[in-house]
Order: structure tokens, then C-alpha cells, then sequence
């Protein structure tokens, strides 16, 4: 699980212009939403003009992959 969640971090950062010193955090929830099959991502990214954005994937962490964050980055 940590390779995973290391991996998705790294895949936001090459992404994402954030620079060296925001602050992305990546987590396994439970999905609330009764059509998803599953765990969900979320992920939190912290800038230094300390604006909070967050998304949720509807897929595990294990699962996700570049196609998956080009909504978040968009």
C-alpha cells in the first residue's frame, strides 16, 4: 500500500505545477457513494499560499493511474 500511495504522490507532482514544497497527502477511504465499487483516493494538495484543494478518485490507490489524475489536473 505505501509503494502505491508514494507512487500516486510522485505521478501528482510531475503533474501538477506545485513546486518542491507543497505538501500532497494520498489516502485509501472508504467510498460513500453506492454505485462505487470500492475503496476511493483521495487526495489533498497543500500549496504555500496555504490553499487547500482536494479530490476524490473513485478508484483504490492500487488502481490509479495518469489517466485517472488528468481530471484533477486539468
Amino acid at each position: 500500500m505505501l509503494w502505491h500511495v508514494q507512487r500516486v504522490k510522485r505521478m501528482v507532482r510531475e503533474r501538477m505545477p506545485l513546486g518542491n514544497h507543497a505538501l500532497v497527502s494520498v489516502a485509501e477511504v472508504p467510498c460513500d457513494d453506492p454505485a462505487c465499487p470500492g475503496p476511493a483516493t483521495q487526495i489533498t494538495i497543500l500549496g504555500l499560499d496555504m490553499v487547500r484543494r482536494g479530490f476524490v478518485i473513485h478508484v483504490p490507490v492500487a488502481a490509479i493511474t495518469e489517466a485517472d489524475l488528468a481530471a484533477i489536473s486539468a
